[in-house]
């Protein structure tokens, strides 16, 4: 769910002082390659192009004005920069166009002639993975060996949805939530209807129980005349005994778009959606509408003994909404994380990242409740919530998938997505693929539905088991 021109690549270096703003467009003309994540920046007047590459392909993804992006565009030392909420992203000047990407080259020419070549596809997929994902050892993934059992199952001939099949059961063996492969509905749907009646079942499940609808009804339990925003993706309200409760079920959506709250949570996300496709920066928007959500929140909730804060059915969105609700607890700025993206054999130089502090922080006990279910984004701000003394996570280990996704586009114009980063605590602790744990373990299951039921099971019996343990901590 990251701006995809705001993914191009990461590379830690110096904060640019004001005065190395880039000030002439034309000091920009040229070839910018990324240090890893793949991609290459053409400038010319003003203008660009941006490409996805390997030593194979070279795929125009797109183009704009160099002076939409103002001040968070700068040049240094013959480095681009790019700053965008907590991240920033670089290219370093090369001399010349890639073969590949040179319009009058053999290597492009040959390229273009087999876009929509199944082999091709493959091999170009196969490579941005080598190239790039950051996990193989940790997934116990032998992409070599992959490489040798599914390469042969593919030849010129190979149908569209037979290349879609061969692809996903490749990458349903990493188990990571960040990894995806997105081709055309007919596509999918006719692979999907290929599969074993079993195996369907399982792909596409019809479940009963969604995230947000047992959100609403632990929020209808606890806060029964409580506030509500963004369609439900913020609800608050203060739980008998003057203790706070605040719902985060999205880390977006939270963007000003007047979109109305009564329309259904499908039509809310398709409307939203389509605003958010107008914006020329998602991530301002969304802070934005959070830190306003927030300055109604917290004057609601600042007379409460204690706050709690659940998060348990936020899948993630952006890191930096997050961060905007941890701004409001922190009394101090402070170092809270480090990341570092894949390049080559090795990484990236180290960035560190900044939690930001409020003049008057809520410094009262705040109980986080996490679980699998809480992924991403929400990992982030967990993440970060290590560093913040009076915060106590309750619940289980979140799901553990952390880097930012890495959107690639392939030859024929499908998708694939990859985790390319690595994100560690302030102790150097990677928790990519087990999650972080909670300081006080409630037990959920880590299936979606089993966690889902167990939650309204608890509900109808002995009340919200996490909400009552961080209730029960306070006396």
């Amino acid at each position: 769910m990251k701006n995809q021109l705001l993914c191009i690549l990461g590379l830690s270096l110096l904060l640019i002082s004001c005065h190395e703003k880039v000030q002439e467009e034309s000091s920009l003309d040229g070839v910018w390659a990324s240090v890893g994540y793949g991609r290459v920046v053409h400038i010319e007047n003003g203008a660009y192009t941006l490409s996805d590459i390997t030593e194979i392909s070279c795929i125009p993804l797109m183009e704009g004005e160099i002076s939409d992006f103002g001040d968070a565009l700068q040049l240094k030392n013959d480095t681009l920069s790019l700053k965008d909420g907590i991240n920033f992203y670089f290219f370093t000047r090369v001399q010349e166009t890639p073969a590949v990407c040179n319009t009058e080259s053999a290597e492009y020419k040959t390229a273009q002639a087999r876009i929509n070549d199944p082999e091709f596809n493959f091999e170009v997929m196969w490579k941005t993975f080598d190239d790039h994902y950051a996990y193989f050892q940790l997934r116990k993934i032998d992409w070599d060996h992959m490489y040798k059992k599914y390469r042969p199952m593919i030849t010129s001939r190979t149908s569209e949805v037979e290349l879609y099949r061969i692809m996903d059961e490749m990458l349903e063996a990493f188990n990571d939530g960040h990894i995806g492969l997105s081709a055309p509905d007919e596509i999918e749907e006719a692979a999907y209807a290929m599969l074993p009646k079993e195996e369907n079942t399982a792909k596409e499940p019809k479940e009963e129980l969604r995230n947000y609808k047992v959100a609403r009804v632990v929020a209808q339990q606890y806060i029964p005349n409580g506030k509500s925003l963004k369609n439900g993706q913020l609800r608050w309200g203060t739980i008998e005994g003057n203790i706070g409760y605040l719902q985060v079920n999205q880390m977006m959506g939270m963007a000003d778009y007047e979109i109305s709250d009564t329309l259904s949570y499908r039509d809310y996300w398709m409307a939203y959606f389509e605003r958010l496709e107008e914006s020329s920066d998602t991530t301002r928007d969304e802070l934005a509408g959070m830190n306003n959500a927030l300055d109604q929140i917290m004057m609601d909730l600042e007379t409460t003994d204690a706050l709690i804060i659940d998060v348990r059915f936020n899948g993630g969105g952006k890191d930096e909404v997050g961060m905007a609700l941890l701004n409001r607890l922190n009394p101090e700025e402070k170092v809270v994380f480090t990341k570092k993206g894949r390049l080559g054999n090795g990484f990236t130089p180290v960035i560190e990242v900044v939690q930001t502090a409020s003049k008057d922080p809520y410094s009262k006990p705040v109980y986080l409740l996490i679980s699998s279910e809480s992924a991403s984004a929400t990992e982030i701000m967990t993440l970060s919530s290590l560093s913040l003394d009076h915060i106590t996570r309750i619940g289980s280990n979140t799901e553990g998938v952390f880097s930012d996704i890495l959107d690639k586009t392939l030859p024929n114009g499908w998708e694939i997505d990859l985790s390319s980063e690595v994100y560690e605590s302030m102790e150097g602790t990677n928790y990519e693929g087990i999650g972080i744990p909670p300081d006080v373990e409630i037990g959920y299951p880590r299936d979606t539905q089993e966690f889902l039921s167990k939650v309204l099971e608890d509900l109808n019996h002995t009340g919200d088991a996490a909400i009552e343990r961080a209730l029960e901590l306070l006396k």
